[in-house]
């Protein structure tokens, strides 16, 4: 008797962090599991102007992709007077499928970077401006833009 009661303390105890998790806020934006990912691998750039993600968390996800692509063609991010366009004049030949290769050896950095690194390299060198955080919006916005380009066939 003492051992099933023992047993059934125990069960209860491995289940209780499972009952008082809170189950996650269907309207907080901040869930991860809501973004679709897998449409930044679509070319969302470069298809009719009609082709628009259906559901509203992929509403979302090009808001921050469009929010990227305005991001990438302004020269306030800098103190050069020059916009991530001035580099990369046509973003899909030139970047298409790149940012999906990071983390990678950086020959400029003299080490392995992740995107976060590289976009702020390229922000603070050419750019002279200041990094951003991992966590500022507008990195978000850059690097959904960048995972949306396809390079072209």
């Amino acid at each position: 008797m003492k051992r099933k009661l023992w047993l059934v303390m125990v069960w209860g105890l491995l289940c209780l962090p499972a009952a008082l998790a809170e189950a996650p806020d269907p309207n907080d934006d901040l869930v991860p599991d809501q973004i679709d990912l897998d449409n930044l691998e679509k070319p969302l750039l470069g298809g009719k102007a009609t082709d628009r993600p259906e559901s509203s968390v992929d509403q979302r996800l090009q808001a921050f992709i469009d929010q990227g692509r305005d991001l990438f063609a302004d020269p306030g991010l800098g103190t050069s007077g020059k916009a991530c366009l001035a580099c990369h004049q046509d973003p899909a030949a030139s970047l298409g499928g790149k940012i999906q290769t990071y983390p990678k050896f950086s020959k400029v950095a003299g080490t392995v970077i992740n995107d976060v690194h590289q976009v702020n390299l390229c922000l603070t060198k050419p750019m002279k401006g200041q990094p951003l955080n991992a966590d500022d919006e507008r990195m978000t916005a850059l690097l959904a833009y960048l995972k949306s380009l396809v390079r072209p066939d």
